[in-house]
């Protein structure tokens, strides 16, 4: 990054690690080859997929078969909902929350008009979801998949993924979980957690943008979304070598790592909302404070909006987030915090994420700078 650049929005994405760009730079020139060829140059790349593969299943706690390489996140969850659907032909019922991502929302959106029901669970002030009106929702003959995150992308709440998950072994249904937000700054074990499909993305966690990854259980029937012979019959097209190797590096570096960046972002971002506590009147967190991303503040100052504060910083080379980046074009309020029942009109709030290359230095930058653009604000506002 420029060195003029303060970034904290890594919730939207993160900067391609140098070691991922170092691991992807031969696959763009020196080994450019088609994997699926039959000859040694390409047998080569094929094996590299492999070890790849074999680091992210190492990240989840799966198997190798069990790791799909995709476009994206959005792809990932499309096409778990969509092989749902072709192994359930005569159920139309769909459990998931009124917090999930737009990919999810969108797709469950359009289902509605095909005639599929879909149940969306309820959360309270912090954004909680409950686990007895998930069990109250199933419909014992007809709800074939639940679908819910493990971690929310705005207000950083992690979700009981595990209980879930046994509520829907249980009853014999689908479970497909979200981890976009979750990998690296929680420790997934698919099998205890009682996943069957599971999406994740190369650029939430310092790998490059337009890789994704779909987890599906072994023996899960599966129909591509996109048919053709590539990643086992699961996926077709030709495999986006560069960033399949950037994900396995990256997957590896999050194992290396043993969750010391987690703890320092933590630490910083404590740090950080303390400060802001202490100096700026009527400020609000959102969220479940005690139980989210280690990474994550979402937060709001009375009297002024969210996207102010933003453009503010950004004059002072300070990158903050205003909710999801997949859409930060709409006018619409979030939808998130609409759910928990925030009251938007006097003021929204600011999502600041942190990464692991963030310093004391630059949280400290921050509040000194947020308490600035505050000030200057609420004084503009009584004019």
């Amino acid at each position: 990054m420029n060195s003029k650049i303060i970034y904290f929005d890594n919730n939207a994405t993160t900067e391609c690690e140098e070691e991922v760009l170092k691991a992807m730079l031969p696959y763009f020139r020196e080994k450019y080859g088609n994997p699926s060829s039959l000859y040694a140059f390409s047998k080569e790349v094929k094996t590299k997929i492999q070890e790849a593969r074999s680091k992210v299943a190492k990240l989840l706690n799966a198997k190798e078969n069990e790791i799909i390489f995709t476009s994206c996140a959005s792809e990932s969850n499309i096409s778990a909902i969509k092989n749902a659907i072709q192994n359930n032909p005569d159920k139309k019922h769909i459990i998931t929350t009124k917090v999930e991502h737009a990919s999810i929302m969108e797709t469950m959106k359009h289902l509605e008009k095909q005639g599929y029901q879909i149940t969306y669970l309820s959360v309270d002030e912090k954004g909680r979801i409950d686990l007895e009106e998930l069990k109250r929702s199933i419909k014992k003959d007809d709800t074939f998949l639940i679908a819910i995150m493990m971690a929310n992308n705005e207000i950083g709440n992690i979700y009981p993924i595990a209980e879930i998950g046994k509520i829907a072994r249980e009853n014999h249904i689908l479970f497909h979980c979200d981890a976009v937000q979750a990998v690296g700054k929680v420790k997934i074990d698919v099998k205890s957690m009682k996943i069957d499909t599971l999406s994740m993305a190369g650029h939430k966690i310092h790998a490059p943008k337009g890789i994704g990854v779909l987890y599906v259980k072994e023996g899960l029937d599966f129909t591509p979304l996109i048919f053709g012979h590539q990643e086992e019959d699961r996926r077709g097209g030709t495999e986006n070598v560069p960033y399949i190797i950037g994900l396995g590096k990256a997957a590896e570096m999050i194992l290396e790592d043993n969750n010391k960046s987690n703890e320092r972002m933590k630490f910083l971002r404590d740090k950080l909302e303390k400060e802001l506590k202490e100096k700026i009147e009527d400020c609000y967190i959102y969220g479940d404070l005690e139980n989210r991303l280690p990474n994550t503040t979402n937060i709001a100052f009375k009297g002024m909006k969210g996207e102010e504060v933003l453009l503010v910083l950004e004059s002072f080379g300070i990158y903050v987030g205003t909710g999801s980046a997949c859409n930060s074009k709409s006018v619409e309020p979030s939808h998130v915090l609409t759910a928990m029942g925030v009251d938007l009109s006097d003021s929204s709030p600011i999502r600041i994420s942190l990464g692991k290359t963030n310093t004391e230095e630059e949280v400290e930058k921050l509040v000194e700078m947020l308490v600035k653009t505050v000030k200057m604000l609420r004084m503009r506002g009584k004019r």
